[in-house]
């Protein structure tokens, strides 16, 4: 009898979601604010008028474009990064090798940022869409974040020497 409570006590924690699973789950909404407003918004290929809210699913990264008459066409990828939500709630519960690797296959251990309101660039001229990357929610250049991680690396660097 002891050794069938075990087995059925061990396939209760297998089929059981990780701590970010089942606190989080594995979608989460973003928000898209564009100045101005009313432009037309293809996320993954469905299309909405900003401003609106989507639920996205964590695992994957997903494409946007962005377009307004008269305005330049803005392309970006959105892509989640790791946050580390499952790992502290899987060490204080039970089985929680059994819930990181969980999290790990529904997403719910990933997060986006949430995206800064999203200014568009007038135009007279049909262009060609500007790439855009996500860098901790705002829209850059590949030049500004370049900039942006070297200052960040600069910042981490001056922490860890203990300088001001």
């Amino acid at each position: 009898m002891p050794i069938r409570r075990m087995c059925l006590a061990l396939l209760s924690v297998l089929f059981c979601g990780g701590c970010a699973t089942l606190m989080r789950g594995p979608r989460q909404t973003l928000n898209f604010l564009t100045n101005p407003s009313l432009a037309r918004v293809t996320v993954d290929g469905l299309v909405y008028a900003s401003p609106f809210s989507v639920s996205l699913r964590r695992k994957e990264g997903h494409h946007v474009t962005i377009e307004k008459p008269g305005y330049r066409t803005l392309e970006f990828s959105i892509d989640p990064q790791w946050d580390a939500m499952s790992l502290v709630g899987n060490i204080l519960i039970p089985g929680g090798c059994v819930g990181l690797v969980a999290d790990q296959i529904s997403g719910a251990n990933k997060a986006f940022y949430d995206l800064a309101e999203i200014h568009l660039q007038p135009t007279t001229r049909p262009d060609a869409p500007l790439l855009l990357y996500d860098y901790k929610g705002h829209l850059l250049t590949s030049r500004e974040v370049a900039s942006a991680v070297e200052a960040n690396r600069i910042d981490r660097a001056q922490f860890f020497r203990g300088e001001p």
